[in-house]
């Protein structure tokens, strides 16, 4: 693969691993939250002391992973990744 083909293949391949990552911040607060929800739901169980309502958690977990933010990082991150694989050559693909 020829020298500007490569830096454009790692541009490429760059934009893809950041798109992942801010995928994986909006998973990664989802994630926490439902396991927020997770305890709240434990505590209500054991103690007899008002809990935080785990639906109310649990909610904004849904409305999160449903939104349209969530939506445009997922379809971006296909998206980058699909132009990653496409300007990622195999070496036998350049010759």
């Amino acid at each position: 693969m020829g020298s500007r083909k490569m830096q454009k293949a790692a541009l490429v391949t760059r934009d893809a691993h950041q798109a992942l990552l801010d995928l994986k911040k909006l998973v990664g607060t989802a994630t926490q939250k439902t396991h927020a929800a997770e305890l709240q739901t434990v505590g209500q169980g054991v103690s007899r002391l008002p809990q935080e309502d785990a639906r109310t958690t649990l909610r904004s977990v849904a409305t999160a992973i449903g939104s349209p933010d969530f939506d445009a990082a997922m379809s971006k991150a296909r998206l980058k990744i699909e132009t990653a694989v496409a300007s990622n050559l195999a070496p036998e693909d350049c010759a």
